[in-house]
């Protein structure tokens, strides 16, 4: 499943959940969970715009045309799917349900070992030592 499509059925089954079964955590803070989206969609934005600059193509089910180590990706290997959870923060905030919160979780967790350990072991083989120094250097998430 595309990764856009795995976060986005995780908040969309949130927010029915807690149309169906509220399970009030916080005070809803919609200005803030606005922002945290705001900030969110800026930084996928940067993201794209930065890997197309590099002639990538970003979907992950396409071959990379280089290692891109420019823009947000040089403190994140990962800022698309940062930016993906930053969003799902953001609507976790906007509602103050704790179902918010078990997407923003599931997002983690399914991006990470699903998504990133089989996008990392491709970069792995593909870039070799280049990939490998530049994990090193910069962390997954942040």
């Amino acid at each position: 499943m595309p990764p856009p499509l795995l976060v986005g059925g995780l908040v969309l089954a949130a927010w029915g959940l807690r149309r169906l079964l509220p399970l009030p955590v916080a005070e809803p803070l919609p200005a803030l969970g606005l922002a945290v989206i705001l900030v969110a969609l800026g930084l996928i934005l940067w993201a794209l715009a930065v890997m197309l600059r590099a002639g990538t193509d970003p979907r992950p089910d396409r071959p990379d045309a280089a290692l891109v180590e420019e823009g947000p990706f040089r403190f994140s290997r990962n800022p698309i799917y940062l930016g993906f959870l930053l969003a799902a923060a953001g609507f976790a905030l906007r509602w103050g349900d704790l179902w918010g919160w078990v997407a923003v979780f599931a997002s983690l967790l399914l991006l990470d070992r699903l998504v990133i350990a089989r996008e990392e072991a491709y970069l792995a083989a593909r870039f070799g030592p280049a990939y490998e120094a530049y994990r090193r250097r910069v962390r997954r998430w942040m």
